[in-house]
This record gives C-alpha cells, sequence and structure tokens, in this order.
C-alpha cells in the first residue's frame, strides 16, 4: 500500500512551494511555537489557527498579497479533504 503523507507532510509540500527548501522548517516553527503542539501531530482542526500564523509571518517575508493568499489557500484546503480510510482487507 502506498504512504499517503501527513497532514504535516503536505503542508511543508505547500511550504516548500512557497519558500524553497527553507519551507520546512518555517512549517516546523510555526506549529511549535504558535500552536505549541509537534508537527507530525498537525490535526485539520488546527489548520486553521496555523494559516492566520503563516499569513501573519509570511507577510512579513513578502509585500505581495497574492503569494500570501495563495499560501493561505493552499493550507486551508489541506484541512478541507476527507479523512484517510484504509481499505478493508480480504485476505481470503
Amino acid at each position: 500500500m502506498a504512504h499517503r503523507p501527513t497532514l504535516y507532510e503536505q503542508a511543508v509540500e505547500v511550504g516548500t512551494d512557497f519558500l524553497g527548501p527553507a519551507g520546512e522548517r518555517f512549517m516546523r516553527r510555526q506549529i511549535q511555537t504558535h500552536l505549541d503542539i509537534e508537527p507530525e501531530a498537525l490535526r485539520s482542526q488546527d489548520v486553521a489557527e496555523l494559516v492566520n500564523w503563516v499569513r501573519l509571518t509570511f507577510a512579513l517575508l513578502t509585500d505581495d498579497a497574492s503569494h500570501v493568499d495563495a499560501f493561505a489557500d493552499r493550507l486551508l484546503a489541506l484541512a478541507e479533504q476527507p479523512p484517510h480510510k484504509e481499505k478493508a482487507r480480504n485476505y481470503l
């Protein structure tokens, strides 16, 4: 069975699209510092608060509001994905 990326791994992918190699460190810091959880424990219900912090912090790095909005929108979309359900296995 193929590995389905965790919510954190998906958030890092989004961060990397906007910040390059610094994306992982950026996302890890936002989650640890502002949400006070380990990044791997990120849940869909945490994403809205994460987006608030990402908007604020990323806006300090760019004057392009469309990039800030795009980053936030992509992160918000992650929370809207249906939860991963394991397929039932048929051993017969």
